[in-house]
């Protein structure tokens, strides 16, 4: 069990760390919206309208990362047998939140960070990369930014999962049977014997003492 909490530990270190890396990727990339078109107003459709930093930072960053949270806590469905109701029924609204949030993350990041991966209806230069290289404009977008945003989430959503329903559970269950007094209960039970049936099989030695009882008579 202590080997399990160290595992869920690190995945929740390494979604942390997977978080503001990617964080600080899309701030990098997305500097004009912090910046001189901060106050652009952004229109998600005819009704929601808003500055540009609100739309980037709510309806890019933020749900792509959600997506991927709610994905990992929906994988608890394909894994875990045995489910109440409550259970299931919070892990199929997980599933459902998980294709919004991240099919809405990944347009509007699409939309926003067009400008990136395609100045001015040019294709930019390679992006220089540490032990990588150089990594293609688009690659460095999909792979270093988008990817490891949704997956620090996943991560997150994974481990929060397994621990509610995996790991939680069995250690209710141990400290129960470890709090629990079984001893007077066992001694109690010894001092009451009930018999349910009553066998009709005689041993070999009731049986002759009969024989010969009979014989005398």
């Amino acid at each position: 069990m202590r080997g399990k909490q160290i595992a869920i530990g690190l995945i929740l270190t390494l979604s942390v760390v997977l978080l503001c890396y990617s964080l600080y990727i899309g701030v990098m990339i997305g500097a004009d919206w912090y910046g001189k078109d901060s106050e652009f107003q952004w229109h998600m459709n005819n009704y929601i309208v808003m500055d540009a930093k609100y739309a980037y930072s709510i309806f890019g960053l933020a749900t792509m990362a959600i997506g991927g949270l709610a994905t990992g806590l929906a994988m608890a469905a394909f894994f875990i047998v045995t489910k109440t109701k409550k259970h299931i029924l919070m892990l199929v609204t997980a599933f459902f939140v998980a294709i919004a949030m991240s099919g809405l993350g990944f347009n509007t990041l699409d939309f926003m960070l067009g400008s990136f991966y395609w100045t001015n209806m040019t294709y930019p230069p390679p992006v220089q990369v540490p032990v990588f290289g150089a990594v293609d404009v688009w690659n460095f977008y999909f792979f270093f930014f988008v990817v490891p945003l949704w997956f620090s989430g996943f991560l997150m959503g994974s481990a929060a999962s397994y621990y509610a329903y995996v790991v939680q559970p069995k250690q209710a269950a141990t400290a129960y049977v470890a709090n629990k007094n079984f001893g007077k209960m066992i001694a109690q039970a010894s001092l009451h014997k009930d018999y349910l049936a009553e066998s009709k099989a005689f041993s070999v030695t009731r049986k002759i003492i009969k024989e010969n009882f009979d014989n005398i008579n």
